[in-house]
């Protein structure tokens, strides 16, 4: 596990250089505190790599750059490749030659083996840059899922990429185009960063850079692979080779030559995780986070009745508003992508004490996207299925429905139609047409950040570049197309893998855990458990949630922990939001130096932030959005937020400046 970046000169003319690397490679050191590596050959100026390294597999012998035999092909390398020791045994009956005893040296000789389907042999997490030298190619790479990211920016003939953005220290100039984006979602879909010509390699994707040029290529995608040899109706057959995948994919996972942990929660999706470690292992370490202030369901609890059970050696963080503030604004920095998600703010401070004690821990996250946990899950073929029969017909009445968005935070209030804002979204979306009724049910569109709110709130620039660019809605439309299958609920399972999971929780699982040098991973993940789950026949899968999972492993859990209903990772920052941190955001977003003062409205702004804190239209989720927005403004560009010369005209002149 590591860190990664390097420098390729597309064009040719011999500018990439050692200092450089080394520069971009002091920047991400966290990610890998127990070593470097570089490769710039003397012959060629036109590449070169760097690595900062975390010790797993191999800690004394896997020192990185990785070479073949005779050192024509040159491999930096941050994951794991879980079935390393089969592909060690493969290829040795190929007549490869092994220099180390790690993992990360079967890429090469994959890739000499196979070329470009090198990653059909692979399970694992990976980011990786190889160069091949006789064919003067850079071959830059992220796994099936998109774990461990891979950041590009194409600058001058120069390609560089990197682990993490915060490598590219010149970079730091707002994506204006894509802004509405973020605001939508709350995180990024598609490949485009806020971080203007920086964008991250799809999941599933590999880059090639060769002859001048450079391309990306796909090699996996949800949904496509081999059938598996069980009856549409087999239904005890399904849910045994459940248990048999996840528990191989558990004991690979658990591959490692330093002690290995777990983030334990409530739920059944870590717990089945440490079902499965509990015959590997004679001792296991896990760790939960929780709150001092009253949740409406407490992780720790139920952690810690599970850990019991399993006789694990247990460990709690326990944050209050001033813990979560503090880290909130190093978790802006660790993170580079804005992302307000306080949950996970919440782990990186587990993760600062977890890496304490070891260097690796498992996580449960994934059980929903293999299982069907999610509420999209459901809800996206119920809104098909309507905007296929009577959706169409009524579609003139979306409009009138729209309109009342505004309203909604104000509703929330009161008794009787109180609950207006939970069901009207719904109707709204089965309207519409299917890839904007489908936008507005994964943002949350109506009842986050609706229309109206974006028309009061959005300053000159930030409307006309929302006007202009279109970039949530062709993006998610791309996004549709790479999800499509012929059954709804398939359908349903990759559309919220390629927006959710790809642009927030992965990303999220690799941020906060490097940021204390701890390798997180994620055994749901594995791409022969991936690629079962998505021919579970949905009859079987959708029964109820987790139906597959939760049966698998009932010989395995105590009935608690199955019959504890799905729940999301709650955090007590709604109050916080509008008492303990109260005054703290406002001096931040209200702040005559804030960089947001050159895309918002301050008079729309003032009223959205007094409506929330005196409890009349509450709005914590626009507010974190904002809150986030700001803070990584002053994190990673200068005063104010760098526009372009035109804009710059059009800020002295416009009236609403």
């Amino acid at each position: 596990m590591c860190g990664i970046c390097g420098v390729v000169d597309v064009s040719g003319a011999g500018r990439a250089n050692l200092g450089m690397v080394q520069r971009m490679c002091a920047a991400i050191r966290h990610r890998g505190p127990d070593g470097d590596g570089f490769y710039a050959p003397s012959g060629d100026q036109n590449v070169a790599l760097g690595m900062r390294r975390l010790s797993i597999i191999d800690i004394a012998g896997s020192d990185q750059p990785l070479y073949n035999e005779d050192r024509t092909i040159a491999l930096v390398f941050n994951g794991e490749i879980y079935n390393y020791k089969e592909l060690r045994r493969e290829l040795r009956s190929k007549a490869h030659a092994f220099r180390t005893d790690g993992d990360g040296e079967t890429i090469i000789h994959l890739y000499e083996e196979y070329g470009f389907k090198l990653f059909d042999h692979l399970r694992g997490m990976y980011g990786f840059a190889l160069w091949d030298t006789q064919r003067k190619r850079l071959l830059v790479a992220v796994d099936h899922i998109g774990m461990k990211p891979l950041y590009l920016w194409e600058h001058g003939g120069l390609l560089h990429f990197a682990s993490e953005v915060k490598a590219f220290n010149e970079t730091a100039e707002l994506n204006l185009d894509v802004l509405d984006t973020y605001l939508s979602f709350g995180y990024m879909i598609g490949a485009d960063t806020l971080f203007k010509g920086v964008q991250r390699l799809p999941a599933g994707h590999y880059l090639v850079a060769e002859n001048g040029t450079t391309r990306i290529e796909e090699h996996w995608r949800f949904g496509v692979g081999t059938a598996i040899d069980l009856r549409a109706d087999d239904e005890q057959g399904w849910i045994t080779r459940a248990r048999d995948l996840l528990t191989e994919s558990v004991n690979l996972h658990m591959r490692s030559d330093v002690p290995v942990g777990l983030f334990l929660s409530g739920g059944v999706d870590s717990a089945s995780v440490l079902a499965l470690m509990r015959p590997q292992a004679e001792s296991i370490e896990t760790f939960t986070v929780g709150y001092d202030a009253k949740t409406p369901d407490n992780e720790l609890i139920h952690a810690r009745k599970i850990a019991a059970h399993f006789h694990t050696t247990h460990h709690e963080r326990v944050i209050n508003a001033e813990d979560w503030w503090n880290g909130f604004q190093r978790y802006v920095y660790h993170h580079d992508e804005p992302n307000p998600n306080p949950p996970a703010v919440s782990l990186m401070l587990l993760a600062e004490e977890t890496a304490k004690r070891v260097k690796v821990v498992l996580t449960g996250l994934g059980g929903d996207e293999l299982f069907g946990g999610y509420m999209a899950h459901a809800a996206i073929p119920q809104i098909l299925r309507a905007q296929n029969s009577w959706g169409r017909m009524l579609r003139g009445f979306a409009q009138p429905l729209l309109r009342l968005e505004r309203y909604y935070p104000m509703m929330k209030r009161y008794r009787g139609i109180g609950a207006l804002p939970t069901y009207l979204p719904r109707l709204t979306q089965s309207l519409l047409p299917r890839d904007e009724g489908l936008r507005r049910l994964q943002s949350f569109d109506g009842l986050v950040l609706t229309d109206t709110l974006r028309g009061e709130l959005y300053g000159a620039n930030l409307q006309a570049a929302w006007d202009a660019a279109h970039h949530k809605e062709t993006t998610y439309a791309g996004i549709v197309d790479r999800s499509l299958a012929p059954d709804a609920y398939n359908f349903a399972q990759a559309l919220v893998i390629n927006t959710w999971l790809a642009g927030n929780a992965l990303l999220n699982c690799d941020k906060v855990t490097m940021a204390h040098s701890l390798e997180a991973r994620v055994p749901f993940f594995d791409p022969v458990l991936l690629n079962f789950a998505a021919r579970v026949p949905s009859a079987i899968r959708m029964q109820r949630n987790k139906y597959v999972l939760r049966e698998a492993m009932r010989p395995l859990l105590p009935a608690f922990a199955l019959a504890r209903p799905k729940q999301p990772f709650g955090t007590p920052i709604l109050n916080w939001f509008r008492a303990d941190l109260a005054e703290r955001i406002q001096a931040v977003l209200l702040d005559d130096g804030a960089g947001i003062r050159d895309l918002f409205e301050r008079p729309a702004l003032e009223t959205l932030l007094r409506a929330h804190f005196d409890g009349s239209a509450p709005q914590v989720e626009v507010v974190f959005r904002l809150l986030t927005l700001e803070t990584w403004l002053k994190t990673f560009t200068k005063e104010r937020v760098p526009v372009s010369r035109s804009c710059q005209r059009c800020l002295r002149s416009c009236k609403h400046r």
